[in-house]
């Protein structure tokens, strides 16, 4: 991963923090520059937030790292990516069965991120004291999703959704 001079002052903290929580070794990044991160430098810099673009750019760093694992894994065999499922297996819980998940191993090499986007895809600044980022409009967003993940050419917005959208505006005055 890319470390910039601005993260560098703040992934420290959370590389402190993490290990900490996790007792896991405490190692520290004083410089800019290209780094592979090991697990708790990985977490903390996911975990940024106080630079230029806000949680926003904290967003596309934790996607920076999901791609950088999935490019990782892909360089490996099958018997190592078992042992990776083994260790990490007895930390999470899922839906998907142990059988489920073993039978996807083979098609990791065809895996392919294309474009790793964040939501809402437009936003605008609200401040009060905490920086939001509002969707302008919750209802536009949320169309353009339906149309751009499921297909949905004519989806038309629950009232649910039109009436969080119209309480939005009515708190921002934000309508485009």
């Amino acid at each position: 991963m890319e470390i910039t001079t601005e993260e560098v002052k703040y992934i420290n903290s959370y590389i402190k923090e993490t290990a900490s929580v996790t007792g896991k070794p405490e190692n520290l990044i004083n410089a800019e520059g290209t780094y592979t991160l090991d697990g708790v430098q990985a977490v903390a810099y996911g975990r940024i937030r106080y630079t230029a673009g806000g949680d926003y750019k904290r967003t596309e760093r934790m996607r920076d790292v999901v791609i950088a694992i999935l490019k990782k894994l892909k360089t490996k065999s099958f018997r190592e990516i078992n042992d990776i499922l083994d260790t990490i297996l007895q930390k999470i819980y899922t839906n998907l069965t142990i059988s489920d998940i073993i039978l996807e191993i083979p098609s990791i090499p065809k895996y392919k991120i294309v474009e790793s986007l964040g939501w809402p895809y437009e936003v605008k600044a609200y401040t009060t004291p905490t920086w939001y980022g509002v969707p302008v409009t919750l209802e536009s967003n949320v169309t353009k999703m339906h149309k751009e993940i499921f297909n949905e050419n004519n989806y038309i917005a629950s009232d649910m959704v039109k009436n969080i959208s119209n309480s939005i505006i009515k708190k921002t005055g934000y309508d485009n």
